[in-house]
């Protein structure tokens, strides 16, 4: 008897349930994600503290210089060691966050001259996110607002200096959960998961018509572009 070899399947997968009342109490919040980053890539799960910063202090990211906040969060991350984001991880706040590679029909916003244009990771926005926020929209929140202020972008591998890709978001707290995706440089669309449901992301967009927040733009590039026949809904 000859049994088929499968291969293993090749996937980035981010989960979260959302606690939710019961008889015998709280459920628990479940977040759980997996990563297909190169295999040759080294990956390092590191401890960053508590920190208070002084005033005009800036972070280097993998590519470029922001702001630093007054304060930031201790928090466990996980990450390949060559960059200064993460692709997953938990702080003090009980705040976990995970993020996705996806791409759309606005991918091309992050290149020039088919080079990618370098800005913020999505790993980056990742670790900002949680560095600083005390809860998931507060962390969903500081994302955004990156997101804006700088845009993604930028080579996403020591070894295909060519590969970038937009990013799509989980974060988690006790209480809720907000997927966060993300188009062409900086813009965006949320959803909200409430106690009781669980929602996943992978390698793709999956937000539809239950949005609770989008930036300011995207409906008219959607329309101009005939992806978006209004006044259908959104």
């Amino acid at each position: 008897m000859v049994i088929p070899t499968i291969p293993p399947p090749q996937s980035c997968d981010t989960f979260v349930y959302v606690q939710a009342p019961s008889l015998q109490g709280t459920t628990g919040t479940l977040f759980g994600k997996n990563s297909d980053r190169p295999s040759s890539e080294a990956h390092e799960v590191i401890r960053v503290r508590h920190l208070r910063h002084k005033e005009n202090a800036v972070v280097e990211c993998t590519y470029i210089t922001v702001p630093q906040a007054s304060e930031t969060l201790e928090c466990i991350l996980s990450r390949p060691s060559w960059l200064w984001g993460c692709e997953m991880g938990a702080n003090e706040a009980g705040v976990v966050g995970g993020n996705e590679a996806i791409n759309t029909l606005l991918s091309d916003e992050l290149s020039s001259d088919g080079t990618p244009s370098k800005s913020l990771l999505g790993m980056d926005l990742l670790r900002l996110a949680l560095e600083r926020g005390t809860s998931a929209k507060h962390a969903m929140e500081t994302c955004i607002h990156f997101l804006e202020a700088y845009g993604q972008g930028g080579p996403c591998c020591q070894e295909d200096t060519d590969w970038t890709y937009e990013n799509s978001f989980l974060f988690a707290d006790s209480k809720e959960a907000y997927v966060l995706e993300t188009a062409g440089k900086s813009h965006w669309i949320w959803e909200r998961i409430e106690p009781g449901e669980c929602r996943n992301i992978s390698n793709g967009i999956s937000i539809r018509g239950n949005w609770g927040g989008l930036s300011k733009d995207i409906c008219s590039v959607c329309k101009e572009n005939g992806w978006w026949e209004y006044p259908s809904k959104f």
